[in-house]
């Protein structure tokens, strides 16, 4: 048992630093291995008639939706960073971009 144990102050902090070592590896390995998962879901899939917002048009890490009841539209975000966020399309006055419909 004496041979597991370092008698000097040197030797104990050796070993506990080590030993941390070992374990911090151990925890970056669980941390990267584990991350943050990113499930895509496909907007168009999603949408029912309920939804107050239309797709108009969708990329993998964008689209751009439509208010049903004002025609503005907005940019969504779809990557793994920033999900869902909303941004109001303006024309280049400075109003808001609204929906025309093709007749």
């Amino acid at each position: 048992m004496d041979k597991l144990k370092p008698k000097d102050k040197a030797g104990r902090f050796k070993a506990r630093r080590k030993y941390l070592f070992i374990v911090a590896v151990i925890l970056a390995i669980v941390a990267i291995l584990s991350g943050c998962d990113y499930k895509h879901v496909d907007v168009s899939e999603a949408q029912d008639e309920n939804s107050r917002f239309v797709i108009v048009e969708e990329t993998y890490t964008w689209g751009v939706v439509r208010d049903k009841y004002t025609g503005v539209m907005y940019a969504v975000s779809r990557g793994t960073y920033n999900s869902g966020n909303f941004t109001v399309l303006i024309n280049a006055d400075g109003t808001p971009m609204v929906w025309e419909e093709d007749e």
